[in-house]
């Protein structure tokens, strides 16, 4: 009987999902002067929940700052990121997404929400 070495069912789904769940989804903006902002919506001001994600070399004290900023005109915070990727999540008014965008620290600015990576397809029956 020969050994053989198989992750168990499900184990890449799972490390998959991880992943997908802290990779953002986006087109970074390399060398810009602002960021780019991804399919935000405009003229919802309670509703921007986003994710702001600062560029590799930000000093955490600029992403304090930032963060005070939110907060300061009446943004909430509501995760933040410090291994995989630097940022946080936040719901924000117009105002500071457009004021966000111009923080030369932040590399990009993209809407937040839930990221699958399963699909359904529906069958359709026959009459």
């Amino acid at each position: 009987m020969t050994a053989h070495s198989q992750n168990p069912i499900g184990a890449n789904d799972l490390s998959n999902a991880l992943s997908a769940s802290v990779m953002p989804v986006g087109v970074n903006n390399p060398g810009g002067a602002t960021a780019s902002t991804l399919g935000l919506p405009q003229g919802e001001a309670d509703a921007n929940k986003v994710l702001v994600i600062f560029k590799e070399d930000t000093p955490p004290s600029e992403i304090e700052n930032a963060i005070r900023n939110v907060e300061s005109q009446g943004g909430r915070i509501t995760q933040r990121y410090t291994s995989v990727m630097l940022g946080f999540a936040a719901q924000l008014p117009d105002n500071t997404v457009q004021s966000m965008a111009s923080n030369p620290h932040v590399d990009y600015i993209e809407p937040d929400g839930q990221v699958s990576i399963y699909t359904q397809e529906l069958l359709k029956s026959k009459n």
